[in-house]
């Protein structure tokens, strides 16, 4: 598969000539060893037989207010395809998503409800999405029956003092490739869980910026995924006494592939900083595969950080145990994958949004 961008048919845009350099040079699409990608296999066309399950979320848009036809403020980014930010390599994705589309954007700060849900398959724009007030507000992400080589772009724009918790539910697409962006001002704070299921060809990435005193949160779940499912991310540590804590588990059958490629950074101001890193991968047959690559780079001394990475498989003995007690090996399996994936789901802050997941969940391992 070739992502082409016909930049003389793109109107209204001013494509600098360091945009036009990672489109030519760094593209993933064309060139499948480029080390931020090499792993995502976007050079390829991913397919699948399996038709992918129908989801049903209409509880979530029983109980939690919809704001996806609020977003229609247009937002100019084409400005910042210069302006990057982060002590890494540009991503292909934001830079070819901002040429691509346009942006609209959502202040959270104009509704008054505490859960808000956002249906992203449903708007073609990026999208930008601010909060400065105090109050905690939970978003709920949806993703769901995409079929899109082009990727698109979310960016979360948290002031001083802020506090936002997001559920990603990013569930039976076709293709789907996303970029989120998150900039945190001091003492604002992120909790952000996503949830991976029945996808063919997935790539998430991830990148986060800290300033003082504030707090990241990053957990990622990956079950029942048939082709390539790719989480790549950078959190970078700017400003002293900042946290981050990043978890991704992933469940892998059928032949699937999972990635988890991610780094933390902190610069040498950054003092005080506690960052952790880890990916567990359960493979349960011997033709799936789990690639996992955490990184730290850290330029000051006065740190917590750490990092970590498990590949492993069902354990017989436990089988065993369950069998010799009367539970029949295939539920004893679902007991252990769901021993296996709790952390994430209780990672979730809002109870009912809690226990809406533990039952979605214990629906997709069956």
């Amino acid at each position: 598969m070739e992502l082409v961008l016909n930049l003389d048919k793109i109107q209204s845009k001013s494509v600098s000539q360091y945009a036009k350099d990672i489109l030519d040079n760094q593209n993933p699409y064309k060139n499948f060893k480029i080390e931020n990608y090499k792993y995502a296999q976007l050079h390829k066309d991913v397919k699948s037989e399996i038709l992918l399950r129908d989801i049903d979320f209409s509880k979530l848009l029983d109980n939690n207010k919809n704001i996806t036809s609020s977003i229609s403020n247009p937002f100019d980014l084409t400005a910042n395809l210069n302006l990057w930010n982060y002590n890494n390599e540009d991503s292909f994705f934001r830079v070819s998503s901002l040429v691509k589309r346009e942006t609209k954007s959502v202040n959270l700060d104009t509704f008054d409800d505490r859960n808000l849900f956002l249906d992203i398959s449903q708007i073609n724009e990026n999208i930008h999405i601010s909060k400065s007030s105090t109050n905690e507000i939970n978003l709920i992400i949806l993703n769901s029956k995409s079929n899109d080589e082009y990727p698109k772009s979310i960016f979360l724009d948290l002031s001083n003092n802020s506090k936002l918790n997001v559920i990603h539910f990013n569930v039976s697409n076709n293709k789907s490739f996303l970029y989120f962006e998150t900039n945190l001002q001091d003492n604002s704070y992120l909790n952000f869980v996503s949830f991976q299921s029945d996808n063919i060809h997935t790539r998430n990435e991830f990148y986060a910026s800290l300033n003082q005193e504030c707090n990241f949160d990053l957990y990622g779940l990956n079950i029942n995924n048939y082709g390539v499912n790719d989480n790549y991310s950078f959190i970078q540590h700017l400003k002293p006494s900042s946290s981050s804590r990043e978890v991704f588990k992933s469940i892998v059958e059928k032949g699937a592939i999972t990635n988890f490629q991610g780094k933390i950074y902190v610069d040498s101001i950054a003092q005080k900083t506690d960052g952790y890193q880890m990916s567990r991968s359960l493979l349960l047959d011997d033709i799936s595969k789990a690639n996992n690559k955490p990184e730290l780079e850290i330029y000051a001394d006065d740190v917590k950080c750490s990092h970590g990475s498990t590949v492993s498989k069902l354990d017989d003995e436990q089988i065993y145990y369950f069998k010799s007690r009367g539970i029949d090996s295939e539920i004893a399996k679902k007991i252990l994958k769901k021993a296996f994936i709790i952390e994430i789901i209780e990672s979730i802050k809002d109870d009912m949004l809690k226990n809406y997941s533990n039952e979605l969940i214990e629906s997709l391992l069956s």
